[in-house]
């Protein structure tokens, strides 16, 4: 915490170094002074100060005044005396609200007034900041993109795609539009968000076309000539944001999913980086939000794995939200129509609706997250069941069939799209009669015993690509009664309800290390509780028989160590830490 604390000071303090850059009007120097079309973060109260802060070179000037206009009417008026010495400061209060407010300052020099300068445009309301790739930003502006009033942005789009190094002038407060505009994904998510909430929105768009997650990793303070990360963190430092990033929005994958065949795979491992870097540089951001990748023609089967690891972020962490891309309009393989970007940005609006402002969505707004995979016991193993969260209704529909780009009708089966392997790439159709739902529940009927101990859903990439004539992955899609697509996922381990998944400890008395050991193959959640029921301990295990345990930490004393298993059944037994 305290190493949170003083990178936040620091962050405070190059924010600080960016307002320096003085502006001299007439007699003034001004070291703060907003913008024309100035957006500055609203607080808890629903408001924001506007600074205003100079030196008056002119001995003579007796008094300065404000007036604020609110949509063009007279807000506020302010008048103070001047003594001569500098600073002049002032900081004049707005509301969130859908109105824009103009600001106009004025010297006095006995009774005579001058017009110093005017300011128009300044709202207040959130901000977030957006990265990633292509998908992030690009897209035609036509008539139904956003571009109104209460979408603001800052900086400039770097040519050809965004790339660095930043260049530092480009600093100015603007409509998201020309060369500061966000795309029409992110448009319309503020759109929503605007129509939503009743307040202005702020989203900076830092997104690179073709960027690797290494490129965003690029991210130490180092803004002398921004680069990489380090540029969203400049824009967002000279916006004077920092302090109050509601999320951060981040679209990427898509480059480590394309790869060439036989390259590694390295994005699970890199996007925990990310998160730290985020943590750091951006400590008001409350969320990440990461949506999953789509299906891909490119050869390379650890794409199932990068979308794998961005359901699992989702899964396990917190801080990382996410949705489904796959199934959503006009996809041409890699990027997707207007109407595209529409849909997955109302996607996405209601997510963040529900997240960081708490209004209430059905829980059919989520893409639906497969929790475990079972066979109910070892006498009925030809109902292989897939369950998703509580609350969500499951549909899976008829086969799909889609004319290709040559204008043959083509049909794509949905068994086709489960897999027996962990990369997604050996198809377990043969096994699958037909399937059906109950509730959360998508259930196989199977025709033979299935030959694994795993599933996974959706293809590795779409090996049809050259029998479907270079069509787009048409699916068809695990859906739920709302249209939002499944995850996809990779793995899952297939349990049976009726085995015994209790467990032995030893040593126990330990000392160090602790050695836990099930009967059967077992995933789950392992909680370690002090007599006063503190949890002291807690891991995730994964189809596992045995999972050691540091309890070289521990104090000497006596605990609870629980296991919570994927049908929900919880098993507690004593032990001891001896020293």
């Amino acid at each position: 915490m305290i190493h949170r604390i003083l990178v936040f000071c620091c962050l405070l303090s190059l924010n600080f170094t960016t307002e320096l850059f003085a502006q001299k009007i007439g007699d003034f120097v001004f070291n703060k002074l907003p913008q024309d079309y100035h957006f500055y973060p609203r607080d808890d109260k629903n408001k924001a100060d506007v600074p205003i802060v100079a030196d008056i070179t002119n001995k003579s000037v007796t008094a300065v005044s404000v007036k604020v206009f609110r949509n063009g009417n007279l807000f506020k008026y302010a008048k103070s005396a001047f003594s001569g010495i500098n600073p002049y400061k002032n900081a004049v209060s707005i509301n969130a609200e859908l109105a824009e407010y103009d600001l106009e300052i004025y010297q006095f020099i006995g009774l005579d007034s001058n017009l110093v300068v005017r300011r128009k445009n300044i709202v207040a309301g959130d901000v977030f900041l957006v990265t990633g790739q292509s998908n992030a930003w690009i897209g035609p502006m036509d008539d139904k993109v956003y571009q109104g009033e209460y979408l603001r942005s800052f900086g400039a789009i770097q040519p050809p795609d965004n790339y660095g190094p930043y260049k530092l002038s480009d600093t100015l407060w603007s409509l998201a539009s020309n060369q500061a505009r966000v795309g029409p994904w992110v448009s319309e998510i503020a759109k929503n968000l605007i129509e939503s909430e009743k307040i202005p929105f702020c989203f900076i768009n830092s997104a690179a076309g073709g960027s690797a997650i290494d490129f965003h990793l690029i991210l130490d303070g180092d803004l002398k000539s921004p680069y990489g990360g380090n540029i969203m963190l400049y824009k967002a430092l000279k916006a004077g944001v920092i302090d109050k990033v509601q999320a951060i929005i981040y679209r990427q994958g898509e480059a480590e999913s394309t790869l060439p065949a036989g390259s590694p795979f390295d994005w699970w491992w890199k996007f925990d980086q990310l998160k730290t870097k985020y943590k750091k540089y951006f400590p008001s951001a409350k969320y990440v939000f990461c949506p999953q990748n789509n299906v891909y023609e490119f050869q390379y089967s650890p794409a199932a794995l990068v979308r794998e690891n961005q359901r699992a972020q989702y899964t396990n962490d917190p801080y990382v939200k996410s949705f489904a891309t796959v199934g959503t309009k006009q996809f041409d393989g890699l990027h997707y129509g207007n109407d595209g970007y529409r849909q997955s940005g109302f996607e996405l609006f209601r997510i963040i609706s529900s997240e960081i402002y708490k209004r209430t969505w059905d829980k059919q707004i989520y893409s639906p997250n497969i929790v475990k995979a079972y066979f109910k016991s070892k006498n009925e193993t030809r109902k292989l069941y897939l369950e998703f969260e509580p609350g969500q209704i499951m549909v899976v529909p008829n086969d799909t069939t889609v004319i290709d780009p040559t204008g043959k009708s083509q049909k794509r089966i949905m068994k086709d799209n489960f897999f027996y392997d962990g990369i997604n790439a050996v198809s377990a159709a043969k096994y699958i009669d037909n399937i059906e739902v109950e509730g959360n529940k998508v259930i196989l009927n199977l025709n033979q015993e299935y030959p694994s101990d795993i599933i996974s859903y959706l293809p590795d990439y779409f090996r049809e690509f050259y029998a479907f004539n270079k069509a787009p992955f048409p699916g068809p899609f695990i859906r739920n009664k709302a249209g939002m697509r499944a995850f996809a996922f990779s793995s899952i381990p297939i349990v049976r309800l009726d085995q015994n998944f209790d467990f032995s400890i030893g040593p126990n008395p330990a000392v160090d290390k602790i050695t836990i050991r099930w009967q059967n193959m077992s995933t789950g959640n392992i909680k370690i509780y002090d007599m006063k029921g503190n949890v002291v301990y807690e891991d995730s295990y994964l189809a596992v028989f045995f999972k050691d345990i540091d309890t070289s930490k521990l104090p000497a004393a006596n605990y609870f160590l629980s296991t919570t298993g994927l049908d929900g059944t919880s098993i507690t037994k004593r032990l001891a830490i001896v020293k």
